[in-house]
């Protein structure tokens, strides 16, 4: 299909005024298993609900169709990033009550019985099904976008991506960036306060690019999975929904990183410092924690 692009939320609410669009869960789960979900698939979802305007049963209607398709065989995966704080705001990450700041879906998803969550102090991951533990226990204790992270486990476990109208908002490209050598992503050099089941702790996370990544162009990642055939699409109303694995995206956003033309050589964009700014405690020569670190390191429980 040729290519089409997600409205921005002023575009969505003009095209929603002239056309109000009620999108029922049925309609929903037909147009997500003609893309490919299929129960026993492990599944990322990012998503912008109002993209599909009014939707039957409301964040947790969408959470619960995206369930059974998935099925208990499967994994279902949302991110649950509470994100950096302001500069001199106060911030303690708990993972049962820190919201996910990425939308009304992820933080319905994260409240749901059975659901567990990653105690990255920042960018934690929620996840449901089987081997849903998996995903989620090492996070706080590997680099956040590592390859051992929950999206990177995802990757290695044959793992897919669905976007619902959001569709450059793909976290997974910060595993490749990171997996790749990115000069630009510190690794574990961002400490927060966290509390973990009433006890206080110190969490690790990584610090965000100080400027703009070249390499990163959504439309021409796509564009190079469009010509191998490598991501299905479908419009549903005014969402832009786009369903792939997340190996085939690894290719092709990794062929910019590494192209001398568009990638990191030569990239002046360095990590960021700010107040939570700390030497980083990961040992990337032996890929594990040093033992020095000041961070909590006890075993992850639901």
């Amino acid at each position: 299909m040729e290519a089409c692009y997600d409205l921005s939320p002023e575009e969505l609410r003009e095209a929603y005024r002239r056309e109000p669009r009620f999108t029922s869960q049925k309609e929903f789960a037909d147009v997500l298993r003609s893309l490919g979900v299929a129960p026993g698939i492990r599944l990322v979802v990012h998503s912008s609900l109002r993209s599909l305007g009014e939707f039957e049963g409301g964040p947790e209607g969408l959470c619960r169709t995206l369930q059974e398709l998935v099925t208990e065989d499967g994994t279902l995966l949302m991110p649950g990033l509470s994100g950096y704080p302001r500069s001199g705001e106060p911030y303690c990450f708990d993972p049962e009550k820190s919201r996910a700041a990425v939308g009304i879906v992820p933080d319905t998803f994260r409240k749901l019985p059975g659901v567990v969550r990653s105690w990255d102090p920042t960018h934690s991951i929620c996840a449901w099904g089987r081997d849903k533990e998996h995903f989620v226990r090492r996070h706080h204790l590997v680099p956040t976008m590592d390859p051992e992270s929950p999206l990177g486990l995802l990757e290695q476990g044959g793992g897919y991506c669905l976007m619902i109208g959001c569709y450059t908002k793909v976290t997974f490209m910060h595993v490749v960036e990171t997996s790749c050598g990115a000069p630009c992503l510190g690794l574990r050099t961002e400490e927060y306060d966290g509390l973990l089941y009433g006890k206080p702790v110190r969490l690790r996370t990584w610090s965000w690019r100080n400027g703009e990544c070249r390499a990163l162009d959504s439309d021409r990642i796509f564009d190079f999975m469009r010509a191998r055939g490598t991501v299905a699409e479908r419009m549903l109303g005014h969402s832009h929904l786009v369903f792939f694995r997340l190996a085939d995206y690894r290719e092709a956003y990794s062929s910019r990183l590494l192209d001398p033309a568009t990638g990191c050589a030569n990239c002046s964009v360095k990590p960021r410092q700010v107040a939570q700014t700390v030497p980083t405690d990961w040992d990337a020569e032996r890929r594990q924690l040093r033992p020095e670190t000041p961070a909590y390191t006890g075993e992850w429980h639901a």
